[in-house]
């Protein structure tokens, strides 16, 4: 059964510190274990409330005539026939306040990341996924990549930072523990659907961070009641895999820009979380650019890529 940690005495502790250190190790464990781990209440309420507002400007300007449309995902619900609105792809720059950017700083995330990677670590891809009040889109059951590839990299991740509750009502994620290690087809995970074996919910709270690997299976049902369920997805890889695996998914090549530009998204966040009134009394994350990349850190008044995308399809 998956554990859910108790992080609350270490969250707003210096991450080099040996308690913080115990606690990583204890989360990897676990996460090697089951293929997820929840954190709870890692967020500050301070920092959860700006998120809430930011966030909530995004879906409350909807999809309608944004430049590149095709970040903004919404579909067509084949039993009502409504447009559902259900996902932003690429969401830094569209935060009014930047406190998604500053969310990627978070020094004990970060530090767990570098954990779990190493020092090479980017984050590859960012989205907010979210259901409607009353009417939020299934998620079929499903894999975040192709598990059986053996081209794919030994680890690939995501962190989901839970802006809201959420429970049964308004459709939590399921997940199979240890599914992570099956090697299964995605064709073999889609035909079971929510009859997989093992398939649990894993209700959260506002403010709870969970992992999960790509490789776990995982998905959540229609809701029909309850509030808006909004979940912010940053995915990290190391640039070494990437780089072995031809990109952030095989067949995907990376560019010397999109690396650079990921880089530099990583120091500018460190930088923007020094100034958020919320993270004072954090220590910053100590970053340090991956070995074979000359990347400056870029100064205050420099303009940084808030949208790196490859271009290949929706997600990349």
């Amino acid at each position: 059964m998956a554990t859910i940690l108790n992080t609350k005495t270490t969250a707003t502790s210096p991450a080099a510190t040996p308690t913080a250190q115990s606690t990583i190790a204890e989360i990897a464990a676990d996460f090697d274990r089951d293929g997820y781990v929840l954190l709870p209440q890692l967020l500050s309420p301070a920092e959860l409330q700006v998120l809430r507002a930011d966030t909530a400007a995004i879906v409350d300007g909807g999809y309608a005539g944004k430049e590149n449309p095709t970040d903004y995902f919404h579909n067509v619900l084949p039993d009502t026939g409504e447009d559902v609105f259900h996902r932003v792809q690429y969401v830094f720059p569209k935060a009014p306040q930047n406190s998604l950017v500053t969310l990627l700083g978070h020094p004990f995330i970060l530090e767990l990341v570098q954990h779990l990677l190493g020092s090479d670590f980017v984050c590859a891809a960012e989205a907010l996924v979210f259901k409607m009040a009353g009417n939020g889109r299934e998620v079929p059951v499903h894999a975040d990549c192709e598990p059986a590839d053996p081209r794919l990299a030994p680890l690939i991740f995501n962190v989901d930072y839970y802006l809201d509750d959420a429970n049964l009502e308004n459709g939590c994620l399921f997940a199979a523990p240890g599914s992570h290690k099956l090697g299964l087809s995605g064709h073999e995970i889609g035909v079971q659907g929510f009859d997989f074996p093992g398939l649990i919910p894993v209700p959260a709270r506002a403010g709870d961070v969970l992992l999960h690997n790509v490789r776990v299976v995982h998905g959540s049902h229609r809701s029909r009641g309850g509030a808006l369920r909004r979940t912010l997805y940053y995915e990290f890889q190391s640039l070494s895999a990437i780089e072995q695996q031809g990109g952030p998914r095989p067949d995907f090549p990376v560019n010397d820009t999109w690396v650079r530009d990921r880089i530099c998204l990583t120091m500018r966040a460190i930088d923007q979380r020094r100034k958020a009134p919320y993270a004072q009394g954090e220590t910053p994350f100590s970053y340090r650019v991956p070995t074979g990349y000359d990347v400056a850190w870029p100064q205050p008044d420099e303009p940084v890529n808030l949208r790196p995308a490859l271009g290949y399809n929706q997600y990349l």
